[in-house]
């Protein structure tokens, strides 16, 4: 998971639920897009 380290300890400012997929939105300006696929969870990153 070290694709995910940038981050770790960051706050977290909004959460925004979308058809299907949650998006985490950090102070930095980063996002997490956080969704099932298979029945698994799926998570990309955007920096910022």
């Amino acid at each position: 998971m070290g694709k995910f380290d940038g981050i770790k300890g960051q706050e977290l400012l909004d959460v925004e639920e979308n058809s299907g997929e949650l998006t985490l939105i950090f102070k930095d300006n980063r996002y997490l897009f956080v969704k099932v696929v298979d029945g698994k969870l799926s998570c990309d990153s955007v920096p910022e």
